[in-house]
C-alpha cells in the first residue's frame, strides 16, 4: 500500500510520512506540482499543512485542485490543505476568531469513518491563523468543532475527500494514530 504525503513547506509535514510508515504504509513526500496521472497506482494520498494562506492565490498549490476536484483515491488534508479542500467545497477560508496555536480540545459532531473510535472529545495539536467557515452552499458536512474553531474537521458529500484542522501527525494529538489509522482504513477498501 503506497500513500504519498504532498509537501506544503509545513514543518510537520515529514512527521506525516514517518507516522504512516510507522503505520505499515509506504509513503514519501511529493510536492504540490504532482498531478493525478503521477499519483497512477497511489492507494490515497495525504496533503500536509505550510505556512501559507489559500488567499494569497492557488499559484502555490499546483496540480492539488485539479487533484482534490478529480481524484477518485481517498485524500486526506491536513491544517492549509484542510482549509484548500474547503475553499474547493464551496466554504469560506477567514482569518479564525482566535488563532489555534498548541492544545485544543476537538469536539467530534459525527463520527464518521476518519473520526471512527476517537471519542465525543479528544486533545489534538493545532498551528493556525485561518479557518474554514460554511457559506450554505459547501458540498461538505462538519464532522468537528472546537471552541474556536467552527470546521475542525470536514468529509466531502459522497467522496472519500477528508479535511482536519489539527495536526494528527504530532505526539501532542493523541488520537492522531487512530485517525491516520482511520484513513489508512478507508484506503484499503
Amino acid at each position: 500500500m503506497e500513500i504519498p504525503v504532498v509537501f506544503l513547506g509545513g514543518q510537520y509535514n515529514h512527521l506525516i510520512v514517518r507516522a504512516l510508515k510507522e503505520l505499515g504504509v509506504s509513503s514519501r513526500l511529493v510536492m504540490p506540482r504532482i498531478t493525478l496521472e503521477d499519483l497512477r497506482g497511489a492507494d490515497g494520498l495525504v496533503m500536509g499543512g505550510g505556512p501559507y494562506s489559500v488567499n494569497d492565490g492557488m499559484g502555490r498549490f499546483g496540480g492539488l485542485p485539479e487533484i482534490i476536484e478529480r481524484a477518485e483515491f481517498p485524500v486526506l488534508g491536513i491544517c492549509l490543505s484542510h482549509q484548500l479542500i474547503g475553499k474547493l467545497l464551496g466554504g469560506e477560508v477567514v482569518k479564525g476568531r482566535k488563532p489555534e496555536y498548541g492544545r485544543t480540545v476537538i469536539r467530534v459532531l459525527e463520527e464518521d469513518e476518519i473520526l471512527s473510535g476517537v471519542g465525543k472529545e479528544f486533545t489534538a495539536w493545532a498551528s493556525h491563523n485561518d479557518e474554514v467557515r460554511r457559506t450554505g452552499n459547501e458540498r461538505f458536512s462538519v464532522l468537528a468543532d472546537s471552541e474556536y474553531c467552527g470546521v475542525e474537521a470536514l468529509r466531502a458529500h459522497g467522496r472519500p475527500l477528508y479535511g482536519v484542522q489539527f495536526h494528527p501527525e504530532v505526539a501532542e494529538t493523541p488520537k492522531g494514530k487512530d485517525v491516520l489509522r482511520n484513513f489508512i482504513g478507508i484506503c484499503r477498501r
